[in-house]
C-alpha cells in the first residue's frame, strides 16, 4: 500500500477514535461531540437542546446506579423521542419496531381485541375510555364513555403510552385479558375479565329491532320519522348507511335523526361520504398543514341520497374526529339542527413516517381539519374553553352522570338480539346481558347479593322483569324538533 495511503487511513482512525473518546466523556466534560459546531454561522437554539439531550445520555452513561443494558439504553433513547413527541399532542408518537408490527397488523384488520377506543385524559393523565364499539366485548361488559383503565392484567397503566397499552389489550380471538376500571365520577375500582375476538361489527344501527331481529329505522310511524345511529366511520359505513336511508325512503321517510353520540370517529373518507349523503354541495372539510397544499373535499350533487329532508344531528363530549367533520359541514351549511353537548376537538391528522429503514415510524400530527367556514375544530393542549374548538350545538341538552349512566344501561339492554331458544340458551345470553348490569348494582342491594350468591338457574327465576322504556331526554328534543320542522313545512313555511 503506498505510503500516502496508508497515513491517510491513519489519519481517519485516530480522528475517529478522539471523536469517539469525547462522546464517551473522556476527554471533554459531558458537553458532547457538538460543542465544536457553536464555532459555525446559523446556529440556533436547537442546538441547545440537542445539547442538553447528548448531556443527559452521557450522566446516565457514566454515573446511573448500573450500567445501561443494550435494551435499556434503546429504551431511554425511545422514551425521550415519544415524550417530545407527546409533549407537542396527544396524539403524536414514536413506534418502535414491536409496536410498529402490531399496528401493520392492526391496520390489516386481522388482530383480537376487546372493543374500545383510547385517548389520555388531558387533566388526570389517565387512560380513558373514549366510547366502547357497539357489540364489543367491552360493550356487553358494561364499559363505558369516560371510565378510566387503572391496570391491564394485573399491571398500571400509570405512565404507559396510550400504545403500550392498546398493544397489552389486543391479543389472539379467544384469549382472555383482565381491565381494572375506575368509573367516571366513582373512586370504586371493578376487575373486567374479557375474551378478545375480532372486532368486526356494524356501524349503523337504529333504536330497537323488529320481530326479525333487523333494526327497525322508522322511529316515529305516525309522522314518518327516522333514527339511525352511527357508531364508528368504517369503510363499510356509507354502505350501510345507503342501505338504510334507502330502507326509510321506501317508508316514505319525511325525518331522521342521526345519532352520532359516543362515536369516536374514524375514516376521513367515509365522513364525507357519509356528509354528502345529506348535503348535494359546497364544501365539506379541509385538510391543511405545513408543506403541504390545502385540500377541500367538495359534496358531489349525483352521491346525495336525502339533501332536502329535515335532520336533526346528536353529538355529547365523545363525539370524535370524524364525527365532527360531520356535524360540522352539515351545521355550517344550515344543514342539520345540531344538539346536545359540545364535541371532543379532534380535528387532526397523524401521518405515519417512516423511520430505520422502515422498521419503525413517527406517528406525527401533519394537519388539521377545518370546517367549510375555516373554522378550527380540533382542541390543542392549551386550548381554553372560550376557544373555537369542537362543535357546539345549536340547542344545547346537559345530560348529568346518573342520567348518562341510565341511559347506557337502556341503550346496552335493547341492542341485545332476543330470541326464543330452549332454557340453556336463555340462560346463556341472560349471564351476557344480566352479570355485566348486575356488577354496576351496589353490593348491598338485593340485586346484587342474588347475582353474588345464587346459582344461574335460580337467578333466572329471580331476576326482575326487562326494564320499562327508557326516556331519552335528548332524542325526545330531536323528536319534538322535527315535529315543529314538518308542522312549518306543512303549513308553507321553512
Amino acid at each position: 500500500m503506498p505510503r500516502r495511503n496508508f497515513a491517510w487511513l491513519f489519519g481517519i482512525g485516530l480522528v475517529s477514535v478522539f471523536c469517539w473518546a469525547i462522546a464517551q466523556g473522556g476527554i471533554a466534560p459531558p458537553r458532547g461531540p457538538l460543542q465544536f459546531l457553536k464555532g459555525f454561522p446559523g446556529h440556533n437554539q436547537d442546538y441547545e437542546g440537542l445539547s442538553l439531550l447528548i448531556d443527559t445520555l452521557q450522566h446516565v452513561e457514566q454515573s446511573y446506579v448500573h450500567d445501561l443494558s443494550p435494551e435499556e439504553r434503546r429504551k431511554f433513547m425511545e422514551s425521550a423521542i415519544n415524550g417530545g413527541l407527546q409533549s407537542l399532542d396527544l396524539h403524536s408518537g414514536y413506534i418502535n419496531p414491536r409496536e410498529y408490527k402490531q399496528f401493520m397488523k392492526a391496520s390489516e384488520g386481522s388482530f383480537g381485541g376487546v372493543g374500545i377506543q383510547l385517548t389520555m385524559n388531558r387533566e388526570s393523565k389517565r387512560l380513558t375510555v373514549i366510547s366502547p364499539i357497539v357489540g364489543t366485548p367491552a360493550y356487553k361488559a358494561g364499559i363505558k364513555p369516560g371510565d378510566e383503565i387503572d391496570k391491564i392484567n394485573g399491571e398500571t397503566t400509570q405512565g404507559m403510552t396510550q400504545d403500550d397499552a392498546v398493544e397489552k389489550i389486543q391479543g389472539p380471538p379467544g384469549s382472555q385479558v383482565t381491565l381494572t376500571i375506575r368509573h367516571r365520577n366513582s373512586e370504586k375500582i371493578h376487575d373486567f375479565t374479557l375474551t378478545r375476538t375480532i372486532i368486526e361489527v356494524d356501524s349503523v344501527l337504529g333504536d330497537q329491532r323488529d320481530a326479525d331481529q333487523h333494526w327497525n329505522f322508522l322511529l316515529d310511524k305516525e309522522n314518518r320519522i327516522g333514527y339511525i345511529r352511527l357508531v364508528q366511520f368504517s369503510k363499510k359505513s356509507p354502505d350501510e348507511l345507503v342501505a338504510a336511508l334507502r330502507k326509510l325512503n321506501e317508508q316514505e321517510v319525511r325525518g331522521l335523526v342521526l345519532d352520532l353520540r359516543n362515536n369516536p370517529g374514524g375514516l376521513l373518507e367515509a365522513a364525507v361520504a357519509v356528509s354528502n349523503l345529506f348535503q348535494d354541495r359546497g364544501k365539506i372539510v379541509s385538510v391543511e398543514g405545513r408543506g403541504r397544499s390545502p385540500q377541500t373535499y367538495e359534496a358531489r350533487p349525483n352521491y346525495a341520497l336525502m339533501p332536502d329532508i329535515p335532520l336533526v344531528i346528536l353529538i355529547n363530549e365523545y363525539s370524535a374526529s370524524a364525527s365532527e367533520i360531520v356535524a360540522a359541514a352539515l351545521q355550517d351549511h344550515k344543514r342539520a339542527v345540531i344538539m346536545g353537548e359540545r364535541s371532543f376537538g379532534k380535528g387532526s391528522v397523524q401521518n405515519l413516517v417512516p423511520m430505520e429503514g422502515g422498521k419503525s415510524a413517527l406517528k406525527l400530527t401533519t394537519a388539521k381539519y377545518l370546517r367549510p367556514s375555516g373554522k378550527n375544530i380540533h382542541r390543542f393542549p392549551d386550548s381554553k374553553e372560550a376557544d373555537q374548538w369542537g362543535v357546539k350545538p345549536d340547542v344545547e341538552v346537559r345530560v348529568n352522570a346518573q342520567e348518562e349512566f341510565d341511559y347506557l344501561i337502556a341503550r346496552r339492554d335493547r341492542d341485545v338480539v332476543r330470541e326464543q331458544n330452549g332454557a340453556a340458551e336463555a340462560l346463556e345470553q341472560l349471564g351476557a346481558l344480566v352479570l355485566p348490569v348486575g356488577a354496576a348494582w351496589p353490593v348491598g342491594s338485593p340485586a346484587g347479593a342474588l347475582l353474588a350468591g345464587v346459582e344461574m338457574a335460580a337467578a333466572y327465576q329471580a331476576l326482575p322483569k326487562p326494564p320499562k322504556p327508557f326516556a331519552d331526554k335528548l332524542l325526545d328534543k330531536a323528536l319534538e324538533n322535527l315535529r315543529g320542522q314538518l308542522t312549518r313545512r306543512a303549513e308553507g313555511g321553512k
